[in-house]
């Protein structure tokens, strides 16, 4: 049984009872491969490939954290919503005369391209 943060050895991965070459092609939609969070998907198992179970999760807690927050956003999101409070609290005291900027994007017009800088073509 877990108990606090420490995990037992059987229920830190979800892998097969049965390895089979099945379960190595319907394991590949759960990965972030291709994805915006491959690269520390990539750098988090080399971690514990490195490592092993048991101290990888000692050592590869950084990259832990920085999946995890690739994954899920949450730092993000308190930070836009850190900066929107902020800007109205500004407007509301007066020192700017709009609470938001006049030519901001609409919400889902405008798309980050993540993958600028290293093309494969």
């Amino acid at each position: 049984m877990a108990t606090g943060n420490r995990n037992p050895e059987n229920f830190t991965s979800l892998s097969p009872i049965v390895k089979a070459p099945i379960t190595d092609t319907l394991s590949v939609p759960l990965s972030q491969q291709g994805r915006i969070c491959g690269f520390f998907e990539s750098q988090f198992y080399r971690c514990m490939e490195a490592y092993g179970a048991k101290m990888g999760r000692k050592y590869c807690d950084l990259e832990h954290r920085d999946f995890q927050e690739c994954v899920t956003g949450d730092k993000q999101k308190k930070r836009a919503d850190a900066i929107r409070e902020q800007r109205c609290k500004l407007f509301l005291d007066g020192k700017i005369a709009k609470p938001y900027v006049d030519n901001h994007p609409e919400p889902g017009q405008f798309k980050t391209d993540h993958f600028q800088w290293n093309r494969i073509n």
